[in-house]
């Protein structure tokens, strides 16, 4: 959506919460006063996470006893349109919590840049990240966000299970023949061997398939954004059989075809059922909602599966950032709001939060003792490669949803109907 549009349709969206919560009412009311720092973030009401914010909040006033927050929860549903309308009424915050996607970078303008503030510190952060938190997806300039979590997909397994069904657990499970051959294990000893969620939007097959093109096309990913990579690639036909394998060959449950991603199939795995899943590095669905649940001596992690075919290995899947803080560009304390990101994703602050919510901080100097974080960290750090999904338009990904639940699911097209269906519409929406 364009950003005159978003603003003129926005502009007579009800303004009563933002002027309630939006107000600049920082030192250029008070110059001899404390200053005041607005945050808003649509994550601050959320048991978990938003817990960790307030605390991180605190250790934040303890150590600048001038300032004083006011940190508003914003509902995550319509966050961006009251965003919009408080940019056209002139009352914004002075700091915002953002998904580092096109529903910020249509705003893009109104933002500071963070450039010459963040050049003491930059080397913190990864650069993935810092390319994902630019305007322009450079890593070297027009830095917008600050980023306060790394988001990738990976595989994960129960290293007890593998051994109840006689696999050796320290084998390398990401050959695709040791994989299958683990699969058949698991399902000879009546354990599911890939629990995948697909009910209502078919996640689970998502997910497995940036894992797996992760290996097939390493940086070329980034080809799906502008047409240089097509569904018509012997890649993509290559890894289209591969997960089709794991569906005739039993290994993922029928079960799944009805059971959400969202939190069902998460909540099964964590229960003890299965033996592989195809999970997310931070926020949800990741190595800490794993290792709590059946312990970390027990989870074992690796980023993709390699095949003969495909030219790259253990390449990682990452968006560089999930979510962030900008700083808006009228906010009257900008010295203030750009340090108070930096004790956000630096020291006892970030620490904090990722031991607490297990997201990933992208920060490359933080101290990791868990080993199955260190792993994933690892992956994320030195084998990332661009996300398949977020290249894709928006308006793809419903009907390429569609073709995931008619072949794989339902098994009613063949897969060179597959891949030509798939081919089309992507054209199509290019």
């Amino acid at each position: 959506m364009k950003k005159g549009f978003t603003l003129l349709l926005l502009l007579v969206f009800c303004t009563s919460m933002l002027i309630a919560g939006g107000q600049n009412e920082s030192d250029a009311a008070a110059s001899d006063g404390p200053v005041k720092l607005t945050i808003w973030d649509f994550k601050y009401s959320e048991e978990i996470v938003g817990s960790a914010l307030k605390d991180m909040d605190s250790l934040y006033l303890a150590a600048n006893p001038t300032v004083e927050l006011e940190h508003i929860a914003q509902p995550h549903d319509n966050y961006y349109e009251i965003l919009a309308a408080a940019v056209g009424s002139g009352r914004v915050p002075d700091v915002i919590m953002a998904h580092t996607d096109q529903r910020i970078w249509n705003m893009d303008e109104f933002l500071l840049n963070l450039d010459p503030y963040i050049a003491d510190w930059k080397d913190n952060i990864s650069d993935s990240a810092w390319a994902a938190c630019s305007s322009t997806g450079d890593s070297s300039e027009n830095i917008k966000i600050v980023p306060l979590t790394a988001q990738g997909l990976g595989i994960y397994y129960n290293k007890a299970n593998l051994a109840k069904a006689g696999v050796d657990a320290g084998s390398d499970l990401s050959e695709w023949e040791t994989f299958l051959e683990a699969c058949e294990k698991l399902n000879n000893a009546g354990i599911p061997p890939v629990v995948m969620g697909n009910g209502g939007q078919p996640f689970g097959i998502d997910f497995a398939y940036r894992t797996i093109l992760a290996n097939f096309y390493g940086p070329e990913l980034a080809g799906f954004r502008d047409g240089t990579a097509n569904f018509t690639d012997e890649a993509f036909v290559e890894a289209s059989r591969m997960m089709k394998t794991l569906f005739t060959k039993g290994y993922v449950v029928t079960e799944n075809s009805t059971m959400p991603y969202f939190m069902d199939a998460i909540e099964l795995y964590k229960s003890g059922e299965g033996g592989f899943f195809f999970g997310l590095t931070s926020d949800i669905a990741h190595w800490k909602d794993f290792g709590d649940a059946f312990g970390y001596e027990n989870l074992g992690y690796m980023p993709s599966i390699n095949a003969d075919a495909a030219p790259y290995r253990d390449r990682q899947s990452s968006q560089g950032a999930g979510i962030g803080f900008a700083v808006m560009k009228d906010s009257k304390n900008i010295e203030t709001a750009v340090d108070f990101l930096y004790e956000y994703v630096h020291g006892d602050s970030a620490n904090l939060f990722l031991n607490r919510t297990g997201a990933i901080v992208p920060n490359k100097n933080l101290p990791i003792d868990n080993e199955s974080l260190a792993t994933v960290v690892n992956y994320m750090s030195n084998n990332a490669v661009p996300d398949f999904y977020v290249q894709l338009d928006a308006g793809f990904g419903a009907e390429m949803y569609n073709y995931f639940q008619l072949f794989f699911l339902a098994d009613e097209i063949s897969l060179n109907k597959y891949i030509e269906s798939l081919q089309k519409a992507y054209e199509m929406n290019l």
